[in-house]
């Protein structure tokens, strides 16, 4: 699968080379402002199907994330996907949620803990989705929980 970050590369690249390429639809010798048209439209059209993308890859991840991302068995059942939740009424394991071991000493919490929150802080994906803010959120809390959890 194309990460985000790879597209756009590969998008740039592509209006790079076409705005560098002398043969266009519409040719620049016919005047710089009506030979700009065509590069213009192919800029909004990758721009258009960049966003697109961007919001198909943010739905797919947050049905996955919601647990639609399972995969089928076999034998017809449903086999839980990587990012399943837990069973409800069973508490998350502090340890795995930050992603430490069990021996680990109070530094190497609190170091798990800044680098987990990174991850997830508001102000990182604050330019995604509604819908990948709120797994966001969710995860936050999450691991704000472990943290609090372990330093008691």
């Amino acid at each position: 699968m194309v990460t985000p970050k790879t597209l756009k590369r590969w998008l740039i690249v592509a209006a790079v080379v076409y705005l560098l390429f002398p043969r266009d639809l519409i040719p620049d010798f016919f005047g710089r402002g009506l030979g700009l048209i065509d590069d213009l439209a192919l800029m909004a059209g990758l721009t258009w199907f960049y966003r697109k993308r961007l919001r198909e890859l943010a739905a797919r991840a947050t049905s996955e994330a919601a647990g639609g991302g399972g995969q089928r068995e076999p034998g017809g059942g449903a086999r839980p996907g990587p990012a399943a939740a837990p069973p409800p009424g069973s508490a998350p394991d502090p340890y795995a949620t930050l992603g430490v071991p069990q021996s680990a000493s109070q530094e190497a919490i609190h170091a798990a803990y800044r680098a987990r929150m990174k991850e997830y802080h508001p102000d990182k994906v604050a330019h995604l989705g509604e819908d990948l803010q709120q797994l966001a959120h969710r995860k936050a809390l999450e691991i704000q929980r472990a943290y609090e959890q372990l330093r008691r």
